[in-house]
């Protein structure tokens, strides 16, 4: 009979969840091994075991926070109207943020971790900005949004700028909406963001003044 594995994939889970959760709370400085692991009810031994220490542990947490924000995007699916498409993705976005806001603190609001991470890339060459902006960018090809751009057309700068303006909105709100600012019960969000993104997008995407 096989022993049981002490240090198992429902620890490695639980030793995320507890470091995610400290992440989000208080930075990637407030990150030790021994906290998490007590955090956790397990020994600093499980923690080397498993992630191998504490820059590797932080790394899996971003990496599993990415992940899960990717599925979120993937969720969506193309129906050929571009428009409809970046709605949907906005929409996905901040259903990401509320089904794990922690996990989205990591990805968004913590520094030295996720999207801040110092040893990443610029945030524009994260796969999951790609595939906003590639939203954008079919956006920007058809109806009002392409007639806006005229004969000059919109180019890949176009589409970098107008994917920005949008995530800033989504994030702004997503933010407000975690840390219990916005005015309104929670049963008028959905439907308020919704008409916030149609209500803004035309000026998000159009073109900047000459």
């Amino acid at each position: 009979m096989p022993r049981p594995r002490v240090h198992d994939d429902a620890l490695r889970d639980r030793l995320l969840d507890e470091a995610t959760a400290v992440v989000a709370e208080g930075g990637t400085r407030a990150l030790t091994v021994r906290d998490v692991a007590a955090r956790a009810g397990t020994s600093s031994s499980a923690v080397y075991s498993l992630f191998g220490g504490r820059e590797a542990l932080l790394a899996a947490v971003g990496a599993r926070a990415a992940e899960r924000f990717a599925g979120h995007l993937g969720s969506t699916r193309g129906t050929g109207d571009p428009a409809a498409d970046l709605l949907a993705l906005g929409v996905a976005y901040r259903r990401f943020a509320l089904a794990e806001p922690q996990g989205y603190r990591v990805m968004f609001a913590s520094p030295g971790a996720g999207a801040a991470d110092p040893a990443g890339g610029p945030v524009t060459e994260e796969p999951t900005f790609r595939v906003l902006q590639d939203a954008v960018r079919a956006a920007l090809a058809e109806g009002p949004a392409a007639d806006a751009y005229g004969t000059r057309g919109a180019d890949a700068e176009d589409a970098t700028r107008a994917a920005t303006h949008v995530w800033a909105l989504a994030h702004g709100w997503v933010m407000l909406e975690l840390d219990g600012l916005l005015p309104w019960p929670p049963d008028e969000r959905d439907a308020r963001y919704v008409a916030a993104l149609r209500a803004a997008g035309p000026g998000l995407l159009a073109p900047p003044p000459v």
